[in-house]
């Protein structure tokens, strides 16, 4: 198949596909297919100019003609039609939150019975701000700088030792503990669309969500295959 072939079967297939997941009618328009499917995917609204684009490429190539020439009027780069065909291919198959997550294996963390000074080392020199304190496997709270001071400014001690366990910090890295940071559990197959406008959403009265915990069930009660944070969703998608 050549470069026009590939270009004009993307074209009908992406056409296809969005018709299909807006339930249209055939009769619609590809400019106004995009147009509405654009304030409901993400994918198609950052690409938008470029598809329309393309768009007019093929209508000129199958509309407009030259006489007495059986060449197509333009022919689309191969770089053109490589993109074309990976914007297709997203669509049908939306990145999932796994995909660009970090996975368990490579995340830090702790447990209760870790020493709180041998984790807050670890943070400093991996340059990590929070850390997921799990037991058997399931998320059980998160420490951070704050767990810290909250820690010292409601304890008479107001001291963390080179003894201090993570469990005698329990009460302010639990989950449920008065905090401004937000956590939510969600499984591995929510694709990366749908895992924005739960950072969208969620952002409210002054509590930021910010971990995606990617776990077994989508429970807190699930194992822990990795996280997920905003910086992720805007730093690891092309």
């Amino acid at each position: 198949m050549n470069r026009v072939d590939e270009f004009i079967q993307t074209y009908n297939d992406l056409d296809r596909e969005m018709k299909k997941s807006l339930k249209l009618d055939n009769h619609i328009s590809h400019m106004k297919t995009l147009d509405i499917l654009s304030k409901r995917s993400d994918l198609i609204s950052r690409n938008i100019d470029v598809l329309k684009q393309y768009a007019r490429l093929r209508n000129c190539i199958v509309h407009n003609t030259v006489s007495g020439v059986e060449e197509p009027i333009a022919v689309p780069l191969q770089e053109v039609v490589e993109r074309y065909k990976s914007i297709l291919n997203r669509f049908r198959n939306p990145l999932t939150v796994y995909d660009i997550c970090t996975h368990r294996s490579k995340m830090l963390v702790a447990s209760p019975n870790s020493l709180a000074i041998d984790v807050m080392k670890s943070m400093g020199k991996l340059l990590i701000s929070r850390v997921p304190i799990i037991e058997n496997e399931n998320v059980i709270g998160v420490f951070n700088g704050n767990v810290l001071i909250n820690y010292l400014a409601n304890t008479e001690k107001c001291l963390v030792s080179n003894k201090t366990l993570m469990k005698e910090l329990g009460e302010f890295t639990n989950l449920e503990h008065n905090r401004k940071e937000q956590f939510a559990f969600i499984e591995k197959s929510l694709n990366i669309y749908d895992a924005q406008k739960y950072f969208k959403e969620k952002n409210k009265n002054d509590h930021k969500l910010v971990t995606l915990f990617i776990t077994s069930n989508g429970s807190r009660h699930g194992r822990l295959l990795g996280l997920l944070t905003e910086w992720d969703l805007y730093n690891k998608i092309d």
